[in-house]
């Protein structure tokens, strides 16, 4: 058994969605290593209110992603670090678990 993390992606695709954060920060706490990438409208979330979603004091690692279409399209493309289609397939293919929200 490896004592690597267990790599997780979450397509998170509502904002502010708080059943979603809440189980990406408990499995980070775990200590699974959590990719989210945000689709669609979630896009347009904030760092402050992923600030308050994941829980301000001492948040977990969480690798945040966002679809660089959907962010372009709604004019945050500045927001986050940006994956596209092929690269969302990828961390799919990639990814031990993935949840979509």
């Amino acid at each position: 058994m490896s004592s690597e993390p267990v790599s997780e992606l979450h397509l998170i695709s509502r904002r502010s969605d708080e059943r979603a954060w809440a189980v990406c920060r408990s499995r980070a706490e775990a200590g699974a290593h959590v990719e989210v990438v945000l689709i669609h409208d979630a896009v347009l979330e904030t760092e402050s209110t992923l600030s308050e979603l994941l829980g301000e004091a001492d948040p977990p690692a969480v690798t945040i992603l966002a679809c660089s279409e959907d962010a372009i399209r709604r004019k945050v493309e500045e927001r986050w670090a940006l994956i596209d289609y092929a690269g969302v397939i990828d961390h799919c293919a990639r990814a031990a678990r993935v949840t979509t929200w």
